[in-house]
């Protein structure tokens, strides 16, 4: 029997427990998949507990991508390229983390819309565990990338840990005013913070207005299934794309990373789009 769970605060709307059951009984596994809420300060006693009690791994959600690191062994080149880790696997005595968020945002926006980042210009909004991973793979895709967050500070530190060059990322206020001009030049906005979620469902991480017709709009939230941001975006004609590709591509990565099996993505949606539904 395989034992997983998802680690977050708030974790009550996680849909992961949903679509690891349905890749467990797809393929022919045996396993459980916990969403387990923890508070910050409980935070170590959850890794270590989960690897006391034989967990194979654990999934990591907002808050705690990068609070989780001083906790970790051991970090796989691309966790300690960005400084993030949303999956961690329990190996002997080692407690080895990784970061499949960049790979699975990708992968969706391949797999959903046949959309390929090589090249393009984005604006990115936040800079969270998320939005580490996802900059970082728009700078493998050699993608020119406007970032920003309403800490202006922390952007700036994600821009200076996954562009070391200094020639991809342009960290730029939060404002209207001075996103304007930009925005004419970006053919893909992406959200990667939590606004838009039910605590914030009329809420939109930036001001509408500044949207193109032509532009591709995603936001990795998944509950709501359209945001307002995606709403306003699909008004105006843009393409628009949620978060629940992320969320089954990230786990199909999580997956290879665990036991080297490549599970049923299609099962995996399915399962996702039937609950929200």
């Amino acid at each position: 029997m395989e034992l997983l769970g998802v680690i977050g605060n708030p974790i009550a709307h996680s849909l992961s427990p949903i679509m690891h059951t349905a890749a467990f009984q797809a393929v022919g596994m045996k396993g459980i998949y916990l969403p387990l809420l923890v508070e910050q300060e409980q935070l170590a006693q959850a890794i270590y507990g989960a690897q006391a009690l034989g967990f194979a791994g654990l999934n990591v959600t907002v808050p705690y991508k990068e609070k989780v690191l001083p906790y970790l062994t051991d970090l796989t080149p691309q966790a300690q390229a960005v400084g993030s880790v949303n999956t961690i696997k329990f190996s002997r005595d080692r407690i080895i983390g990784h970061t499949t968020d960049g790979e699975g945002f990708t992968a969706a926006a391949a797999d959903e819309l046949g959309f390929d980042f090589q090249g393009k210009t984005a604006f990115v909004v936040g800079a969270g565990g998320a939005a580490r991973a996802i900059a970082a793979a728009l700078v493998e895709k050699e993608c020119r990338i406007y970032l920003a967050n309403r800490t202006q500070k922390r952007a700036e530190q994600l821009a200076a840990a996954v562009d070391a060059a200094g020639e991809q990322i342009s960290v730029v206020p939060l404002e209207p005013v001075q996103l304007a001009p930009i925005m004419e030049q970006v053919e893909v906005v992406i959200n990667t913070t939590s606004v838009g979620m039910t605590d914030s469902i009329e809420q939109t991480p930036i001001d509408p207005g500044l949207l193109k017709p032509q532009q591709l709009v995603i936001d990795i939230v998944y509950n709501p299934e359209k945001t307002r941001l995606l709403k306003e975006a699909e008004k105006l004609g843009c393409r628009i794309q949620n978060g629940v590709g992320m969320l089954v591509w990230q786990a199909v990565k999580a997956w290879e990373f665990w036991w080297g099996i490549t599970p049923p993505a299609d099962i995996m949606y399915k399962a996702v789009k039937a609950s929200l539904s």
